[in-house]
């Protein structure tokens, strides 16, 4: 047994376990498997969630696809046209980090964490020091209805969207309600501020309340020169 709880009454309140992979391992004999079983004694219905948290020995060479497509690149930022995706900056420059999402059906209530390289910031649109024509240009939304004879409303309630972006030192967070299936990309701008070499933690989207439908990008290197 590698865990027990007790629920007296109805109750919305969860109890939650936390095991340690070390006890898991030891509770069958080496190189065997066996199913995690929950019981219960009692009337009334139970529910439960179980989730696996780990840590990787190596980078991440390809992305995963477990519902979601999510592909992450980044390009040094020009107010007009584009450039082509760079690994290799200055300090100073701005970047284009764009992150392109495939779906193959429509997914409901949607959060992404992009971590940021450690030699990056992100650009704060409503920092006084901010050009007004940078901060025009910072987050961009893109899906495959875009161009097609509609209003933007129009477009929003058939393709759906991120309604909700938080930047934090070291990573940003979208946020939304619903994504219909095919294409979807967000940018935003960041800055390289410290030289060095950074190896960028993947990306990774999931619906909240389903977490095992997910994905996340591949790892890679960023280079920052003085």
């Amino acid at each position: 047994e590698l865990g027990r709880e007790e629920f007296r009454t109805r109750t919305a309140e969860a109890q939650v376990t936390d095991l340690p992979m070390s006890r898991i391992v030891a509770s069958a004999p080496a190189g065997t498997s066996r199913p995690l079983t929950f019981t219960k004694e009692g009337t009334g219905t139970l529910f439960y969630t179980t989730r696996l948290r780990y840590a990787v020995d190596a980078l991440f060479q390809e992305g995963l696809d477990s519902g979601f497509r999510v592909e992450r690149r980044y390009e040094p930022f020009v107010e007009t046209g584009a450039r082509p995706p760079a690994t290799t900056y200055s300090a100073g420059d701005l970047v284009r980090v764009t992150l392109t999402f495939r779906l193959s059906k429509e997914r409901r209530f949607v959060a992404v964490t992009d971590p940021l390289p450690a030699g990056f910031e992100a650009v704060e649109s409503w920092f006084a020091t901010t050009a007004g024509d940078l901060a025009a240009q910072q987050d961009r939304q893109t899906n495959e209805r875009d161009g097609r004879d509609e209003n933007d409303w129009e477009n929003w309630f058939r393709s759906g969207g991120f309604d909700h972006v938080e930047r934090h030192d070291d990573r940003i967070q979208l946020f939304a309600t619903r994504l219909s299936e095919g294409v979807h990309e967000f940018s935003y701008i960041a800055r390289a501020t410290t030289a060095g070499a950074f190896r960028t933690a993947p990306a990774r989207v999931e619906e909240m309340y389903t977490p095992e439908v997910f994905g996340r990008t591949a790892t890679t290197t960023i280079e920052i020169k003085r």
